[in-house]
């Protein structure tokens, strides 16, 4: 299950939800276990990325794989994913933010499952632009 937590960030929930749903299914992810997302701003971003990684900065894309079992269910883990730095890349990247947001979250899930594009070669990359050409429709 995904929640998206999005405050007063307008989107569209339910593109996303369905999507990202696929995918986990796709991922073959734990099927009961739960993963947050939220959207949120610079200064949470800022926050988040000095506590856990001791970068005095905002980012894009934050996860923080749980993987555990807890009381209520399985818990994947939470993905932070900064709004207004979005819709900065969406203009760079010259795609719509929605496509943009996805992206971070594909990301975020990628990174949930123990991708990471700093020490692989290229494999999260590839299969990050898989996911979001064959979803993304």
């Amino acid at each position: 299950m995904i929640e998206l937590i999005h405050d007063d960030f307008k989107i569209d929930r339910q593109f996303y939800l369905d999507k990202l749903e696929a995918i986990v299914k796709e991922l073959n992810i734990n099927p009961e276990g739960t993963i947050v997302i939220k959207l949120g701003d610079r200064e949470e971003s800022k926050n988040l990325n000095l506590q856990y990684l001791e970068k005095d900065y905002p980012t894009d894309v934050l996860s923080f794989p749980f993987n555990e079992e807890l009381p209520d269910g399985f818990y994947i883990g939470d993905i932070f994913i900064c709004y207004p730095i979005a819709k900065i890349q969406a203009k760079e990247n010259n795609v719509s933010l929605q496509e943009e947001l996805f992206r971070l979250m594909v990301h975020g899930i990628l990174h949930l499952q123990g991708y990471d594009h700093e020490k692989d070669t290229g494999q999260m990359d590839t299969l990050q632009e898989q996911l979001i050409d064959k979803y993304m429709i």
